[in-house]
């Protein structure tokens, strides 16, 4: 309820992405899945480091949750584009999903807040989110990250 701040710093953004995916590992063996990290260049991001935890792990167990079984799921950091993709049921609603309380499929369980959470971090840092999905080529949530800034926590 009450709005927390954070203290913000400079974080090389593959070495999050990878404590956070050996986390994550054994729970996506457990549903049947696995998780595949390809890095392709160096991103460097100011912010808080719980608000980017809670962005990755938010897409790692969303991707977990709502993917097919013996599925892999990828995440790709190019320049300062991180990626989460995943096959599994389309989102049917993307212009909702980002809103509080929503929720695609409640069998599944959750509150529907982890995505409203993620936008109001992405929204907080100026970070540009883009999401397709569909039936053929599966759920892509991309995250474009202001890399290099003075301070971009202001705003």
């Amino acid at each position: 309820k009450d709005k927390m701040n954070y203290p913000v710093e400079l974080f090389l953004l593959e070495s999050i992405i990878n404590e956070r995916v050996s986390y994550f590992k054994s729970i996506a063996t457990s549903s049947h899945k696995s998780i595949e990290v390809s890095v392709s260049s160096i991103c460097n991001v100011k912010m808080s480091k719980v608000e980017l935890i809670r962005l990755i792990d938010n897409n790692l167990s969303n991707a977990i949750k709502y993917s097919s079984s013996n599925s892999t799921i990828s995440i790709v950091l190019n320049a300062n584009k991180l990626s989460f993709h995943n096959i599994g049921q389309p989102i049917h609603k993307i212009e909702n999903v980002f809103n509080k309380y929503v929720r695609e499929n409640s069998v599944l369980g959750g509150h529907g807040l982890g995505l409203s959470i993620v936008k109001d971090i992405a929204t907080k840092y100026a970070i540009d989110i883009r999401l397709t999905s569909n039936a053929n080529e599966g759920t892509n949530f991309l995250y474009i990250f202001k890399c290099h800034t003075s301070d971009i926590s202001k705003g």
